[in-house]
This record gives structure tokens, C-alpha cells and sequence, in this order.
């Protein structure tokens, strides 16, 4: 679903709107009802900036500078062109039937008359926004060549311009001085009467014509000021003159009388003769109202409210300067700015100048100066939303001076805004003050591009530069939300965190999976063409030097070895728990460092394989020939910008070797988009490693070239304490028959094995069948011989992998499970028994509580399957307990998450509670830390459910095993109520 299409359904549908407009930034929606409206869903959908609810229905969304495409989109929808809501009304109609009832705030909720005069200026100016927007910018440019000396006084009329400049002048002189016709014709349209009518009105007495009568006039003095009078009618009816080139009084009061009169005339008048009548008569009253009274009344009213402000600056530049700046905030919202706007285009065309958009410029400055704030923090925390629509509004108020996608997407939804921005209103005013206040020549929108167009440009550039930064470093330093709106900002992007690096974990665990099963397929297919029919000894034979063949050597897994990883790119070596992102600095991705380029090539590291390859450029998977896997990162959160400023040069399946290159970037694509460039450099599978850590050479010297090392990957050492040969792997101490067929002794190969329980061949790791045959506890062993050796560790002919490498592995773990006394392994389960073939076990409880199915989890990443499988428990006690043997190989310090890899192959995920992290540790006692060994029943944490519960956190406990694709199936075991240590959860591991 596309953003116009999620705000129509966000507002309740087609069905629910009654009428749509908009003005410059908003979409202006009369509904059926919006008190079901969610807010926050609304603000989420991309390109919206805020929602603003109002009275009587009404419900505005805030777009910014695409409104009008957005507009035209929605009206596109099919369900609006289907025409007519559920009362049958159209979708799209005039502002009047929008704007019906009060807003909710402010005295424009307490008086509807209000409420619909404040409406009828603002419409009646908007629509013009955009002239009067072009022409202030080609002012600023007449005041920029006028700063710079290129032209003379460029707005007094005396000045001599030459055709050129005065060519271009016009441009911006004919929007203001045409500007009554265009206010008239708004104004008429508002208010429901014919606007060519309102314009025609007026348009007479801006007649060349009409200013000449002038010459027949006298001069009176009227209210101190001098006016030419002429009597027309025989001297019976005076009419004044004046020019009413940039009056915008007059248009609005002949409009407010031209409305009522026009619906008069069409009530009166029948339809079947309107479209003569109706006209001819408004303009036969209108033309001479407008020009005997209405005009002169509405000069008089201007002049009034223009002396008046200008009274209060004569009398005190300073606390004018100052009280500006305060009031705009609470007037822009309510939408009572509007007559001052009026009265700035009044003042210059009777003064020649305006004193009001100086300070004016320190109240918008302040206003974005708090919208940069917002937006350093939004990149900080990484809020990408909240990035978007401030990096929308500040754009629109630096370049445009527009502050309505600062007020309603940001300022007016966190009130702690506001206090900041008035400390910058008040900075700018009180600078603007001291330096005696300031005037321009033209009406123009205050950013940064009409700068030349004040006065005194330096007094005007540090005013607003006051105000923006004051503004800007309080919302830095003190933030814009509360302590309970930063948490849930901290837990939105945690979950947005754990969502993407679970599903980056998965694409790189189903990636590596098929990369396995693409090596076994060929690894098979190549053992088939090998003699079936051969002895297991030949066929142990052929089949490891057919392994031997197909894949290289695994040297960074023998025994002990020490293997030096380069870097992928120039740069400085960052230590891995400071990369910007706590899913790599955790090292819940892998371990390694960051790398801050300084070059734009990633290269590879090694020979291997590329198992994953995005495509939008920023992370790649490499499985090194060495047995390395390797996750570069280039950058944090750069999947957002969808393959801009990447050129990649390698897909997934590729070969590739030391310093080939895998894709070129462009740093300043990235860091302009507000990307950190820190590349995290990562081995995936640390696990089969005794560690990983960062080379010391880059510990005294950061700096580092493609190719220098900067990490150290150390073997595990040998098991059962034999030596290890450096760079191979040792010969084990213990060796079972089909070990010694494998490794090419014959005569070994009929000898009874004495091979402990659980041994390794070729990596793999099964064990717990007695040398009876009988399986080992909590494991199923059917069909020993099957796998190529006898109960006793005979060689014999398997029938599903004679000959085969594959065999040749199976004989051995199966031989190794066996040990001498024919005796199973006496601390329960053998290690890797569930992963025998056809094995069946049961994982207990680990707390008393009702068994949830996993899909009823309230956490879409669990409920999903996506970390793992397995089932949720609604603790009734407070205690955590080990429901196996193994190891710990994850434990929070917040004690909300245990992982234990259990010796019996299978790895658990004990996660209690949901979202507990953000609890930080409180309410939990942690019992155990990371690498330590717990038996059935140890106590891994107890927990204080009050605690948990009173914050508003579910205490439904997910237990899920992680490694779910080595097995058959992972199901729910038990229903209801359980106890500690009863089954929950059946794992069935492959044939």
C-alpha cells in the first residue's frame, strides 16, 4: 500500500471523508467522525510529518512542500473517484465546507465567528503563497546587486535603473502591485460568491483610468492625512482617490460584503435567469460600494492598525523587537498572524518600508533552529522517522521560510519544545533591539536566502543566528521529549534493531545453509560416481580424497593454529564495542573490529566464497576457504538507502581471492544521508574458534592499509591433550576403526575401537550409542549398521552411502559413540545425541508455569519463528533453571536472556519476559555469567514478577532452540500447566 492510499485508510477510509482540501503544507480532511482516528499510526506512514485533530470533524495531516501531489494522489484513488461517502456528499469541495466548526484550542474554539474570520484570511492568502514566495526571492536578488554596488537604490522610485534591472524589477513589482485582484478573487471564492465577479470588482478601481480622475480632485485633510476628492453626480457623491496597487484591506472587506449579497441575489433570482442577473446586478452594487465606501474605509482601516504597531516601534524599537518574536509562536498555530502580514504589505506601499519581518526573522529562526536540534538527535538515535520530517522541515523553513512543517509535524506534538524555542525568540529579538531594530524595502519570506534584502544585513545575520542556535543547542543538550518518551523511543528501535539483525541473521543462516547443502549435493554426487561396490575401507579412501579435492583445507580449524585476518579497505581500526550500533558492538553478529574508511574499495580479505551478497551494497558474506566465515558491513544502517552511492562487483556463489573487489562506495552519498561510515569487519562462526580478537599491531597504530591484519583468529586446542602439529591437525589419541580406515590403515580397520564417547571426526560431533546398540538417554539410534559400521565398530557395507565420504564420517561417529566397555557415557546424554539420526528428545522446563504456543507469544520476532522454535511459558514460580547440561554461551547482565548450547547438540534460547531489557537488571538476580558449565536444575536467574509486571512488561517467557535446521522438527511437547523439568518441547533430528 502507497503513502496516499495508508493516509486515506488511516483516517477511517472513503467512507469517512466528506470533503478534502489543502493549503501549502497540509491536507485538510472534513470527516464523518475522527474520534477513532490513531494518531500515531497516521505519523508513522512515510512522508507524513505530524496530525493535527480539531473540532467539528476535522482533521489536518501535515505533508509539507509534496502536499499538492499527495492531494492529487489520494483524489486519483479509485474508492474516491467512486464519488460520494456514505451521505452521499462529494469528496472535494470548498474550503467553507471543510473548515465548518471551531478549532480546539485558543479563543477560535470559544467563538466560531472567530474561528471562520481568521479561516478567511488565511485562504484567502494561501493560495498565493507561491507568487508571492518567487517574487520575495527575486527581490532579495535586486537587494543583493543593490548591497553589492551593481545597481543604485534599487525601491526609490527616482532611482534611474537602466532597462535591464528595470525589465526585472517588473518581475517582482507586478505581484505586488496586481496583488488586491488576486486577494479579491480568493477572498470571493471563500466565501462562496463568483470570484471573477470579486475580481472584476476591484479590478476597476486599479484602472489607469480611475487614478487619472485625480486630475478633476481637491484636496481635503481627513484624519490628519491629505486625500483628493472628487464630486461626481452633480458634487452630490465624493469619491476618493487613491491607488489601491498593494492594498490588501479593501479586496478583503469588498469580499465580505460581495458574499452575503451574492447568495442574497441567488436566493431571490430564478435559476432560469441567474447567470444573467445574478451578476450584473452584484457588479452594478459592488463597482460603486467598493469605490465610494468600501475602498476609502478599507485604506482607513489599514492605515489605522499599521500606525498603531508603528506608534509602539517609534516609541520603542527595542520592546518591539522583542515582543514580536514572543507573540508569533502562539499566533502562527492559531492562525492570527495573518493580518500582520497584511499590514507589512501596507506599510510598504505607504512607507516604503516594513519594520515587522526583522523580528519576525529571529521568531522563524528560533522555530528551526529547534527543528536542527531534532534532527541531530534523530540521526544520533538513529530515529529514522523522525529524521525524515525533520530534514523535510528544516529544509522548508531555511530555504523557504515556511514553519508549518516545523510546528505541526514536530514542535506542537512534544511540549517540551516550546520553552526552547521562546529562549531564541527572545535572544534574536533582544539582539535585533540593542542594535536599534530593522526594516526592509520589500515584503519577503525570512530565511536564509532573503538575508540581503533587511537594512542592516550583519545586525539581521547574527539576530537569526542567535536564535537558531540557542534554539538548536537547548533541544541538544536538554532534548525535546520526557524520560517515559525517550523509553519509548529507546524501545521502538530496539525492537526495530532485534527485528533487523534477526532477519539479517536469518538471511545469513538460510545463505549458509544452502551453501552446505549445494557442498554435501556435490560432495554426494561425486561419491556416487565413485565404485559402489567397494569395500568400506576403499571407500573411505576414495572418498577422502575426493573431500580432499573439493574443498580446500580448513587450516584455521586445526589444533592451535593461529590465523591473521587482513582488512578489506583503508582506515582507522575501531574497537568493536565502539561501532555505533549495539547489535555489532555486543558482538551478537559475530566478533572483530570496525574499520572508519578512508578509501572507497571493500576487498576481500581471503580465497573463498561469497554466501551473501546484498543488493543494495552494504554487507557481504565471505566463507573462507580457511574455515573463516567473514560478515563486512559497510556502514551502519546503509540498507536504508536501497543501493545509492554502491556499486557492487561480486554476487552470491562467486569465487573470489585475496584482494579482489567486492564493490566500490561513495562516502560523501553516505555521510550526507546522515550514515555513520564505520564498516564492522566480522567472523560469523567464533563459536568454532577458542578466540577472536583484535591484532595488537593495530592497538598502537589505528591507521591501517587493505591487507594489513587486524584480527587474530586461535584455533581450539586438541582434544583428549594429544599435540598438534602446527598448521594441521594432530592424529586423536584414541582412534576407532573406521578412523583408522579413514586415515588409511587397513589394518586398523578390523580392530575393535577404543574410541571415548563423543569424539570428533571431520568436525562432527555425535555420540550415545552403547556398544550394544542400544541407544544412549533422551536419544534414538535405529539402525546402527546403517551408517557403516557394526554396535561393535566393524567396517560394514552401509546401503544408503556405500563408499561415500559421507559414510565414511557416519562409520566414525557412530564407532566413536561406542566406547570399549560397551557402556553408555555415565553423565546422561552423550555429546551430540540429538543429533543422531532419527533421535527424539525431550527438553524440560525450565520454570514452573502454562505452556503458550509460540505463535501466541506476544512478540512478532519470537511468535514468528524468526530466532528460533520452540514454545512460550507463563511463569508461576520466579525461578530459571538449566533444562539441560551444557555450557552458557549468552547471559545478560540485565539477567533477561540466557543461552545455553546443551551437550546434547542442541542450543536454547531462555528469554524472560518480554522487552525485560529495557528494565536494565532491575527485579532479576543473575546466577550464572558467560562460559560457565550448569547441569539439569541450576538456577540461572530468579526474577521478582511484581517488578516486571508493574512496568508493563508480559512475563510470558519464550524457550526456543536456535539451531532448528540441523533437526527434523522442533514441536510443542506438553499443553497447560507444567512443572520444572517436564517436557515442553520435541526435538527430532534427521534421518
Amino acid at each position: 500500500m502507497n503513502a496516499p492510499a495508508e493516509i486515506l485508510a488511516s483516517i477511517g477510509g472513503a467512507d469517512n471523508v466528506k470533503n478534502l482540501t489543502h493549503c501549502a503544507t497540509r491536507l485538510r480532511f472534513q470527516l464523518h467522525d475522527n474520534s477513532g482516528i490513531d494518531e500515531k499510526q497516521v505519523e508513522s506512514i512515510p512522508g507524513v510529518m505530524g496530525a493535527v485533530s480539531q473540532s467539528g470533524n476535522r482533521y489536518q495531516v501535515v505533508i509539507g512542500g509534496a502536499v499538492e501531489s499527495v492531494y492529487n494522489d489520494i483524489m486519483a484513488l479509485p474508492e474516491m473517484k467512486e464519488g460520494g461517502s456514505a451521505t452521499g456528499t462529494q469528496k472535494s469541495g470548498s474550503n467553507a465546507d471543510v473548515k465548518s466548526a471551531a478549532k480546539e484550542k485558543g479563543p477560535r474554539g470559544r467563538f466560531t465567528w472567530l474561528d471562520s474570520f481568521f479561516d478567511f484570511l488565511g485562504d484567502s492568502f494561501r493560495p498565493i503563497l507561491g507568487s508571492l514566495l518567487g517574487a520575495s526571492l527575486i527581490i532579495t536578488f535586486m537587494a543583493l546587486m543593490g548591497t553589492l554596488g551593481v545597481i543604485g537604490n534599487w525601491a526609490d522610485p527616482r532611482t534611474e535603473l537602466s532597462p535591464t534591472w528595470q525589465f526585472i524589477n517588473l518581475c517582482w513589482r507586478c505581484v505586488f502591485y496586481f496583488l488586491p485582484l488576486m486577494v479579491a478573487y480568493n477572498a470571493s471564492k471563500k466565501l462562496g460568491a463568483d470570484p471573477w465577479i470579486g475580481f472584476a470588482v476591484m479590478a476597476v478601481v486599479m484602472l489607469p483610468g480611475f487614478t487619472s480622475l485625480g486630475q478633476y480632485a481637491t484636496h481635503l485633510t481627513f484624519a490628519g492625512s491629505e486625500i483628493n476628492v472628487v464630486r461626481l453626480f452633480g458634487g452630490h457623491l465624493p469619491l476618493t482617490i487613491f491607488d489601491y496597487g498593494s492594498q490588501v484591506f479593501p479586496p478583503l472587506l469588498m469580499a465580505a460584503v460581495l458574499g452575503p449579497l451574492y447568495k442574497l441575489l441567488k436566493k431571490i433570482i430564478s435559476p432560469n435567469v441567474q447567470l444573467i442577473f445574478v451578476p450584473f446586478l452584484s457588479m452594478l452594487i459592488m463597482i460603486p460600494l467598493t469605490a465610494f465606501l468600501i475602498g476609502p474605509l478599507g485604506v482607513y482601516a489599514g492605515a489605522g492598525l499599521a500606525n498603531g504597531l508603528k506608534a509602539v516601534n517609534d516609541f520603542s524599537p527595542f520592546i518591539f523587537a522583542i515582543l514580536i518574536p514572543m507573540l508569533y509562536p502562539f499566533m502562527v498555530p492559531l492562525g492570527l498572524h495573518w493580518p500582520l502580514n497584511a499590514i507589512m504589505l501596507l506599510n510598504i506601499q505607504t512607507l516604503g518600508f516594513d519594520f515587522i519581518q526583522g523580528p519576525m526573522g529571529a521568531w522563524n529562526f528560533a522555530c528551526f533552529g529547534a527543528t536542527a536540534g531534532v534532527l541531530f538527535l534523530s540521526v544520533r538515535d538513529r530515529d529514522v522517522t523522525m529524521r525524515q520530517t525533520a530534514t523535510g522541515a528544516l529544509a522548508a523553513g531555511l530555504l523557504g521560510g515556511i514553519s508549518e512543517p516545523s510546528l505541526y509535524g514536530i514542535h506542537l506534538r512534544f511540549k517540551r519544545i516550546y520553552p526552547r524555542i521562546l529562549v531564541g525568540c527572545f535572544l534574536g529579538g533582544l539582539v535585533q533591539g540593542i542594535g536599534g531594530g530593522l526594516t526592509t524595502n520589500a515584503f519577503v519570506f525570512t530565511s536564509l536566502l532573503t538575508i540581503p534584502a533587511f537594512s542592516n544585513i550583519p545586525l539581521y545575520a547574527i539576530s537569526i543566528a542567535v536564535a537558531f542556535f540557542s534554539s538548536m543547542l537547548l533541544v541538544v543538550f536538554f532534548d525535546y521529549r520526557t524520560a517515559d518518551e525517550r523509553a519509548e523511543a529507546a524501545k521502538v528501535r530496539a525492537t526495530e534493531d532485534a527485528d533487523q539483525a534477526a532477519e539479517e541473521a536469518r538471511k545469513a543462516s538460510a545463505e549458509a545453509h544452502k551453501a552446505e547443502l549445494r557442498a554435501d549435493d556435490a560432495e554426494a554426487r561425486a561419491d556416487q560416481a565413485e565404485q559402489r561396490a567397494a569395500t568400506t575401507t576403499v571407500a573411505a579412501e576414495r572418498a577422502a580424497q575426493v573431500a580432499t579435492a573439493v574443498a580446500p583445507a580448513r587450516t584455521a580449524l586445526a589444533p592451535n593454529a593461529v590465523t591473521q585476518i587482513a582488512s578489506p579497505v583503508a582506515g582507522y581500526v575501531v574497537p568493536l564495542d565502539k561501532v555505533p550500533d549495539p547489535v555489532f558492538a555486543k558482538g551478537t553478529v559475530g566478533l572483530g573490529v570496525g574499520i572508519d574508511p578512508t578509501g572507497d574499495t571493500i576487498t576481500s580479505p581471503g580465497d573463498g566464497k561469497i554466501i551473501v551478497a546484498q543488493d543494495t551494497g552494504h554487507a557481504f558474506g565471505i566463507k573462507l576457504d580457511n574455515g573463516i566465515e567473514l560478515l563486512i558491513h559497510v556502514g551502519i544502517d546503509t540498507v536504508n538507502l536501497g543501493g545509492t552511492g554502491f556499486d557492487v562487483h561480486v554476487a552470491r556463489g562467486d569465487r573470489v581471492t585475496t584482494g579482489d573487489v567486492l564493490v566500490r562506495f561513495d562516502r560523501k552519498v553516505i555521510e550526507s544521508a546522515g550514515y555513520s561510515m564505520i564498516t564492522p569487519v566480522l567472523v560469523t562462526n567464533p563459536r568454532k574458534f577458542a578466540s577472536v580478537t583484535q591484532a595488537p599491531a593495530t592497538l598502537s597504530s589505528a591507521l591501517v592499509a587493505p591487507g594489513d591484519t587486524i584480527i587474530t583468529v586461535t584455533a581450539k586446542p586438541p582434544k583428549d591433550g594429544a599435540a598438534a602439529a602446527p598448521g594441521t591437525p594432530p592424529a586423536p589419541a584414541h582412534r576407532s576403526a573406521a578412523q583408522a580406515v579413514a586415515a588409511g590403515d587397513s589394518k586398523a580397520g578390523a580392530s575393535a575401537s577404543t574410541e571415548a564417547p563423543g569424539s570428533s571426526v571431520g568436525g562432527a560431533s555425535v555420540g550415545g550409542a552403547a556398544a550394544g546398540g542400544s541407544p544412549a538417554p533422551g536419544s534414538t539410534v535405529p539402525g546402527v549398521s546403517a551408517h557403516g559400521v557394526s554396535a561393535h565398530g566393524d567396517a560394514q557395507a552401509s546401503p544408503q552411502g556405500t563408499g561415500t565420504a559421507d559414510g565414511a564420517r557416519r562409520a566414525a561417529t557412530t564407532a566413536g559413540a561406542a566406547d570399549s566397555s560397551g557402556s553408555a557415557a555415565a553423565s546422561g546424554a552423550a555429546p551430540g545425541s540429538a543429533l543422531v539420526a532419527g533421535a527424539v528428545t525431550e527438553i524440560g522446563s525450565p520454570v514452573a508455569g502454562r505452556v503458550v504456543a509460540l505463535s501466541d507469544v506476544p512478540d512478532p520476532v519470537f511468535s514468528k519463528g524468526i530466532v528460533g522454535l520452540g514454545v512460550g511459558i507463563d511463569p508461576t514460580g520466579d525461578t530459571i533453571t538449566s533444562p539441560g547440561d551444557g555450557k552458557i554461551i549468552v547471559a545478560q547482565d540485565t539477567g533477561h536472556a540466557f543461552g545455553i548450547k546443551l551437550d546434547n547438540g542442541i542450543e536454547l534460547l531462555i528469554h524472560v519476559g518480554i522487552d525485560t531489557v529495557n528494565l536494565g537488571g532491575t527485579g532479576f538476580d543473575v546466577h550464572v555469567a558467560r562460559g560457565d558449565r550448569v547441569t539439569t536444575g541450576d538456577v540461572l536467574v530468579r526474577f521478582d514478577r511484581k517488578v516486571i509486571e508493574s512496568a508493563g512488561y508480559s512475563m510470558i517467557t519464550p524457550v526456543l532452540v536456535t539451531n532448528p535446521r540441523k533437526f527434523a522438527s522442533v514441536t510443542q511437547a506438553a499443553q497447560g500447566a507444567v512443572t520444572p523439568g517436564e517436557g515442553i518441547i520435541t526435538v527430532t533430528a534427521k534421518q
